[in-house]
């Protein structure tokens, strides 16, 4: 897909970090992945995949911890 914000590069598969915040606590997944354009390096991140990343978010927030990193997968809740 053509990239939305530069306009100028096509997307190819990749991976990225996300950084989620809430209540105090900072959750990171890293090797999400992601759409990532080739010209400006914007980085897009399915539906689904960003669903499953609130769901988990929400669930290891709920559990007390403030900061949490982990590798994205299916399991990582």
């Amino acid at each position: 897909m053509k990239c939305m914000i530069c306009e100028h590069g096509d997307t190819t598969q990749g991976n990225t970090t996300v950084t989620l915040e809430k209540n105090g606590a900072t959750i990171v997944f890293k090797h999400v992945p992601a759409l990532v354009c080739s010209n400006c390096g914007e980085k897009y991140i399915e539906d689904t995949t960003t669903k499953e990343l609130l769901k988990k978010a929400n669930d290891i927030q709920k559990s007390g911890v403030q900061v949490d990193i982990r590798e994205y997968s299916l399991s990582a809740a």
